[in-house]
């Protein structure tokens, strides 16, 4: 009996979405407002998470954990995405498989391109996080990001600097 090639099921790419290494993750429960890929950075936009177009990031959409599996297969889970309404994880503290649509490598920048996917962060770019792996374009790459926060002031909120500190009024 032969013994089976270990890659044979593996090419050594987690799937997008996949939680990336054993560090401490922070995970926020969000409904989508949109349909949302597996693995895409998302931003918060009237109280649901859509697909980003560029930073900063609100998160980046966890992949489905499939608990019946009967009838699940590989076809299945490379179609599968969040529908519009359903409740999904975001991971905003951590390292995460994304799909990358640029060649990357290990210690890079990274940076959000218009579909919600993840580049090499260029000049002009808003870095979400640095890539932990190598990767090649149209495959995944491990991203490790934290929360981040909006350049800008809630709407209904004002600040002042008083001394050197702000308050809220």
């Amino acid at each position: 009996m032969a013994i089976p090639d270990g890659k044979l099921y593996d090419d050594g790419q987690l799937s997008p979405g996949s939680i990336a290494t054993t560090e401490p993750v922070t995970i926020n429960t969000e409904n989508a407002g949109a349909l949302i890929d597996y693995g895409v950075a998302v931003v918060l936009q009237d109280g649901k998470v859509v697909p980003a177009t560029g930073g900063p990031i609100y998160g980046v959409a966890l992949k489905r954990s499939y608990v019946n599996a009967d009838h699940f297969t590989e076809d299945d889970s490379k179609q599968d995405h969040w529908e519009n309404g359903e409740t999904l994880g975001v991971l905003r503290d951590g390292t995460i498989a994304v799909p990358i649509t640029t060649d990357v490598i290990r210690g890079e920048s990274a940076a959000v391109d218009a579909s919600g996917c993840f580049k090499t962060a260029s000049v002009n770019d808003r870095v979400v996080g640095i890539f932990l792996s190598d990767g090649e374009k149209g495959g995944t790459a491990s991203l490790q990001t934290r929360v981040q926060w909006p350049e800008k002031q809630a709407e209904n909120t004002t600040a002042t600097s008083v001394s050197g500190n702000t308050e809220q009024q």
